[in-house]
């Protein structure tokens, strides 16, 4: 299960760049908190985040802490396994690890109906996957997460 959460925070991450017109790639952790924090810079489309979730609760508004988003869902903005994610709307989602290295497409092995109505699966490189509502995928595409220096 913790390594579904941290899978779902490094998902988050993805899906609530998602939004990000403008997402730099250049996340500063801030090691003088514990665990690791990243700063994100994010330009979210109009009506993200959406008002409520759909019916598997993907993009329902959470607060930080507050325990809103039930199992299996996550909220963005949690701290989870030591690692936080400050800029992203706090939104609930899916998330999870590639439970298959070799393959490069981590949602291709999930079910169609993971993220439910209105909200498609993202690869989170090929380590991981995340639910984003679709009203924040920018020109309705997952964003392509890279290094910024290639």
């Amino acid at each position: 299960m913790q390594l579904r959460s941290l899978a779902a925070t490094l998902a988050l991450a993805g899906a609530l760049a998602e939004g990000a017109c403008s997402s730099n790639n250049g996340h500063k952790p801030d090691a003088s908190r514990d665990g690791l924090t990243y700063d994100l810079a994010l330009d979210l489309p109009p009506g993200c985040p959406p008002g409520g979730g759909n019916e598997k609760g993907v993009g329902s508004p959470c607060t930080r802490k507050g325990g809103e988003c039930a199992s299996p869902l996550v909220c963005a903005c949690d701290t989870v396994d030591g690692l936080t994610l400050n800029g992203v709307p706090c939104i609930c989602t899916v998330a999870g690890l590639n439970t298959q290295p070799s393959n490069p497409n981590p949602c291709g092995t999930q079910p169609s109906s993971l993220c439910g109505t209105g909200a498609t699966c993202c690869n989170y490189q090929n380590v991981a996957f995340y639910c984003s509502p679709n009203v924040c995928l920018p020109g309705g595409q997952c964003i392509d997460f890279s290094n910024a220096g290639g």
